[in-house]
């Protein structure tokens, strides 16, 4: 099976809704209804992203030996994209250019730009992307290795259609509200402000420190 990467950043998130056992046919089957569909042919410029596994980056199938992960659920998600490159946009309308002798009106490029969706799009193949989460079921959280906001929004979208779940970023709030703290501490914490960091080159000039966190 192929491993995940010696380094890198990720994002934590909690699953809030009831989630199919992942050792059951309906994870597998949710699973199979949100799998990658390929944008090859496609004559537009459009995104596809869906879910895949290691062993079959097509997304034609899922076993439940594919996505054990000791503890976890180890879910892959396919993006890919398509999109016409600029700069053969921008070689194409200097030929046009040139072969008039004069500099295209906005509605010339539009038209020009769109004969050549039509034309090349077809033949361009779509950039493919992987991007790797680990699910803990008994702790119900999410650990996505990406921290980029487009790829935990592609994410978290295609979570929620294929689970009907949600997905709550874990903020220090509600870290602390999951660390297992009393009630005391939880109307405590419902009334601590953030305060803002000072910035280091500020500090340096002798700028006062902000003052810790306190309670109203």
């Amino acid at each position: 099976m192929n491993k995940f990467r010696k380094s890198g950043s990720l994002s934590c998130f909690f699953v809030e809704g009831k989630m199919p056992s992942p050792h059951g046919e309906a994870f597998l089957s949710a699973l199979t209804n949100q799998r990658f569909r390929t944008i090859e042919d496609a004559a537009s410029e459009e995104a596809s992203y869906g879910w895949v596994t290691a062993e079959d980056p097509t997304g034609e199938s899922f076993t439940a030996d594919e996505l054990e992960h000791g503890e976890a659920v180890w879910l892959r998600m396919r993006a890919d994209k398509k999109r016409l490159p600029s700069k053969w946009v921008s070689i194409y309308r200097a030929a046009a250019e040139r072969s008039s002798g004069k500099k295209l009106s906005a509605r010339e490029r539009k038209e020009l730009k769109q004969d050549l969706f039509d034309k090349l799009l077809p033949r361009v193949l779509p950039s493919v992307g992987f991007v790797d989460a680990l699910y803990f079921p008994e702790k119900k959280v999410v650990l996505l290795f990406a921290t980029g906001r487009a790829l935990q929004e592609a994410f978290d979208g295609l979570f929620c259609r294929t689970f009907d779940a949600r997905l709550l970023s874990a903020d220090p709030y509600l870290l602390a509200l999951r660390s297992g703290i009393s009630e005391a501490q939880q109307r405590a914490l419902d009334q601590v402000s953030p305060v803002k960091w000072p910035h280091e080159k500020r500090a340096k000039r002798g700028k006062p420190e902000a003052a810790p966190l306190e309670a109203e």
